[in-house]
């Protein structure tokens, strides 16, 4: 078996560029600007893996450290993403299982916590405590409680309200 990494073609993502279909708008430029930032870090990197045959490293330590960190409380930065506070927490622990990451369980009963003041009475899940529920932050809560997968986790689901 060939135990090489192999280097996506990222030539080929070119062809799932963001088509504006002659409508010119403010947010259009912005994904185009954006898609072009991307696709300069993906040849540069293309460019880093050819000179280095290590690329791509992953450090699952300091992946794991981070994850641990932003569980516990996020930085003053994320203040701005008030109300996607269920996404962040589904994000973390996915990124965490992809990692073969277990937090304390100590750890996830906080989250299941955390998670149980963002439900709302008359259903779903809100995407901070106190705000109104939406489906997609109800679609990240139910996601990160099955992640989390304890009895609790899954109970903490008000099925009927939902």
């Amino acid at each position: 078996m060939d135990n090489s990494v192999r280097i996506r073609d990222f030539r080929r993502l070119k062809n799932y560029r963001f088509n504006t279909e002659g409508v010119d708008t403010v947010t259009s430029e912005e994904q185009i600007a954006t898609e072009q930032l991307v696709f300069q870090h993906f040849e540069r990197f293309v460019q880093y893996a050819a000179l280095d045959p290590e690329l791509p490293l992953l450090h699952r330590e300091n992946h794991t450290a981070y994850l641990e960190k932003c569980l516990k409380g996020l930085p003053e930065s994320y203040s701005t993403l008030d109300s996607s506070r269920p996404w962040i927490v589904y994000w973390i622990l996915n990124s965490a299982a992809l990692l073969n990451h277990r937090f304390t369980d100590s750890q996830l009963q906080r989250t299941v916590d955390f998670l149980k003041k963002c439900q709302s009475p008359i259903g779903g899940f809100a995407g901070g405590p106190g705000q109104f529920p939406h489906l997609a932050p109800t679609y990240a809560a139910v996601n990160a409680l099955a992640i989390i997968g304890t009895q609790s986790a899954l109970e903490a689901i008000d099925r009927e309200a939902l």
